[in-house]
């Protein structure tokens, strides 16, 4: 079962773009994008943009491992 959703403005990857209807396939993935076309029913929204993907890593936790751990060498108490 497809889902056509339609926006007034969406950001596509060649910039914002009216009238756009979106396809969605019964696996939830975009199937087609389509600009100019007129609205076909179903879910209508003023402004569509591309979600943000999820870049959260702790790389650099695993580039530090073990730095902050040397004893310094002190003269102190000699």
């Amino acid at each position: 079962m497809t889902k056509i959703v339609w926006a007034e403005s969406a950001l596509l990857g060649q910039g914002w773009a009216n009238n756009v209807a979106i396809e969605i396939d019964g696996s939830g993935n975009i199937a087609s994008i389509s600009t100019d076309t007129t609205y076909p029913g179903g879910d209508r929204h003023s402004v569509i943009i591309p979600g943000i993907a999820n870049l959260h890593s702790h790389a650099h936790q695993r580039a530090m491992a073990g730095l902050g751990e040397c004893a310094a060498i002190s003269n102190e108490g000699l």
